[in-house]
């Protein structure tokens, strides 16, 4: 053991190739939601949107960036598309809900919330590629500039 309390942390450059500890936070709970919703999903039908809100959880912290504020606005694109995917999600639900129960008749609403919703799940994951993609690329910039 060193009697340095400084010794055991990490140079300032490794810190900044980090994830930031708010991503870090999104990626623990929105893999700890995605399990959840899977094993409880055939029990009780709506926890199954717990795990689409873990998958969301997780595309929203990867699309973060390095500096002063980590929240991008690829996590803002990946944000918006993650919630209305998710809206979308619990509105498909309800109106299959409802036509189950015979409360209502078939419409086409179950249709177009489905396509509006992969479309939202199209955005999400656009915004979390770009993100990533940024990313790496400022990163690679960033080290070539070092050398």
């Amino acid at each position: 053991m060193t009697s340095d309390p400084g010794a055991s942390r990490s140079p300032a450059p490794e810190d900044a190739a980090k994830m930031p500890l708010g991503a870090r936070r999104l990626v623990l709970i929105g893999g700890l939601c995605i399990p959840v919703g899977l094993v409880a999903g055939p029990y009780l039908f709506g926890l199954q949107l717990v795990a689409v809100a873990g998958v969301v959880a997780v595309a929203i912290a990867l699309s973060y960036r390095r500096g002063q504020s980590w929240f991008s606005r690829w996590s803002w694109l990946a944000t918006a598309g993650g919630a209305l995917w998710v809206i979308a999600t619990v509105a498909y639900w309800l109106s299959i809900m409802a036509a189950v129960d015979g409360s209502s008749s078939p419409s086409s609403l179950p249709t177009v919330l489905f396509y509006s919703g992969l479309a939202a799940l199209a955005v999400m994951a656009f915004g979390t590629i770009a993100g990533w993609t940024l990313r790496s690329l400022s990163d690679r910039r960033s080290v070539a500039a070092a050398q």
